[in-house]
């Protein structure tokens, strides 16, 4: 297990890839109600808290945190262009899109 959890793929380690995978959801739980989600608006907000990160926390922590905010806003930007329709494997899943 300790192998696998050390074991990399691209530059990140499973271990950091799990970290980072539980600080996007729990920050797109948190963040959801307030600034919305799949939005340019919280995409934005996201993205921002991320390099705003960088200044507040260092290290490790910075790292998963910054990067689950950077790929959770990428997300919401990218989704918001979709028009509402996120394509999925099992066929054509809706999703709400809030558009500013």
């Amino acid at each position: 297990m300790a192998k696998l959890l050390g074991a990399k793929g691209g530059q990140l380690s499973v271990s950091d890839s799990l970290m980072i995978a539980g600080a996007k959801i729990l920050s797109e739980r948190i963040l959801s109600p307030v600034v919305g989600n799949g939005s340019l608006l919280s995409g934005g907000v996201k993205i921002l808290g991320s390099v705003l990160s960088k200044n507040m926390v260092g290290g490790k922590v910075n790292d998963i945190l910054g990067t689950a905010l950077m790929v959770d806003g990428s997300e919401d930007i990218v989704s918001s262009f979709f028009g509402g329709t996120a394509p999925s494997i099992f066929g054509t899943q809706t999703a709400k899109v809030e558009l500013i």
